[in-house]
C-alpha cells in the first residue's frame, strides 16, 4: 500500500473528511478539526476503505459510496431523474401532511394540558362511573 498522510484542519461543518490523490502516489486524509474525536475516527476510517478500494480510479460515484457503505446491491439499478423527481415530491408531500399532522396533535395536547384539570377528570369519573 501507498503512504498515507494525515492532516487535521478546519473545514465546512458539512464536510468530515477530504482524501487527495498524490503526485507520488501517496494519498492524504484530511479530517475536519470541528469534529469528536470518534466522529473524526470513523472519518478515517472511511476514507482508508476509498484508498483500499481504489476508489481514484473509478466514475460511478454512488456505486463507490454504497460499496465503502457496505450497501451495495446488484439488483438496484439507476432510475430516470424525472422519475426520481416525482418520487422526491411525493415524499416531501407525505413528509409535510406528517408535520401538519405533528403539529395539529402537539395543539391538541397542549389544549387539554391546559385545560383539563383533574377535579374534571374526578367528576367525569364520579357522573359517568368511567375512567376518561
Amino acid at each position: 500500500m501507498n503512504d498515507v498522510f494525515t492532516q487535521v484542519i478546519e473545514m465546512d461543518t458539512g464536510v468530515a473528511e477530504h482524501v487527495v490523490k498524490n503526485k507520488d502516489d501517496s494519498y492524504t486524509i484530511f479530517l475536519n478539526a470541528r469534529l469528536s474525536y470518534e466522529r473524526q475516527l470513523e472519518a478515517y476510517y472511511h476514507a482508508m476503505k476509498h484508498i483500499e478500494g481504489d476508489d481514484f480510479s473509478k466514475y460511478d460515484v454512488q456505486e463507490i459510496e454504497s460499496n465503502v457503505r457496505g450497501i451495495y446491491n446488484e439488483d438496484l439499478k439507476p432510475i430516470p431523474a424525472t422519475q426520481y423527481l416525482e418520487e422526491l415530491m411525493i415524499l416531501q408531500r407525505e413528509h409535510k401532511a406528517l408535520k401538519r399532522r405533528i403539529k395539529q396533535d402537539e395543539e391538541r395536547i397542549r389544549f387539554l394540558k391546559e385545560n383539563y384539570s383533574m377535579y374534571d377528570r374526578a367528576e367525569n369519573c364520579y357522573l359517568y362511573a368511567g375512567d376518561l
